[in-house]
């Protein structure tokens, strides 16, 4: 008889789980959504209708593909670089379970005591330390658990163990909050019902495509 499941097991088994439109995608990895349709049909992803959903794994797929681009790195190179990875490591998401880093040239990945380059077949690094360039990203246990989807100096965060992986602050999803701004509750109101600091808030809320300082001024002169 098979051991129930533990809490473990379910946030991991929703790894896979289709949960994010190609335009929250998008939006989060600060690229084009035709950038991330392209990147569908060009990599092993199984989504690739312009409009099919991500899963969380896809997704920090695609946010590791925006920041070696934001690097420098060619998209013709991070793809090569994906297939040699999958392939050395035997994982269907590569970009989602090795921690990598990059130059802007050349992504690399530590096995054992060398440095491979993906995008070179594997051919070792042999510069001391590549360029860290994907720090938004926190590994745990071989997975890629937290991305700092706004930046390493925001508390806006996407993990897959919390709120079934939407982007939140210390728990609560950023929609949340910009739902109850924009039902006219003040940051203040907020902060005391929810326990969170203003800075919090406002980072969820500029997150969300809201500038908290203009948006009040406009409240208060109507």
């Amino acid at each position: 008889m098979n051991a129930p499941a533990g809490p473990d097991d379910f946030w991991r088994a929703r790894l896979d789980t289709p949960n994010y439109d190609v335009g929250e995608a998008a939006r989060y990895a600060h690229i084009h959504a035709s950038t991330v349709a392209r990147w569908q049909r060009s990599s092993t992803i199984r989504a690739r209708e312009k409009r099919a959903r991500l899963s969380y794994l896809q997704l920090i797929e695609l946010a590791v593909v925006a920041a070696a681009q934001k690097a420098g790195m060619k998209l013709a190179d991070i793809r090569t670089a994906r297939a040699y990875f999958a392939g050395a490591f035997g994982t269907d998401h590569p970009f989602a379970t090795i921690r990598l880093s990059t130059d802007g040239v050349d992504m690399a990945a530590k096995a054992g005591a060398d440095l491979l380059i993906g995008n070179k077949n594997g051919q070792l690094a042999w510069k001391s330390v590549i360029g860290e360039r994907f720090k938004e990203f926190e590994y745990e246990d071989g997975l890629a658990t937290r991305w700092h989807v706004a930046g390493t100096g925001s508390p806006v965060l996407i993990d897959p163990r919390v709120r079934f992986g939407a982007p939140h602050v210390a728990g609560i999803p950023t929609w949340l909050l910009k739902e109850r701004w924009e039902a006219g509750e003040p940051i203040e109101e907020i902060e005391d019902d929810l326990s969170l600091e203003s800075r919090s808030i406002e980072a969820a809320l500029r997150f969300e495509g809201i500038d908290p300082t203009r948006a009040r001024k406009t409240a208060w002169a109507t």
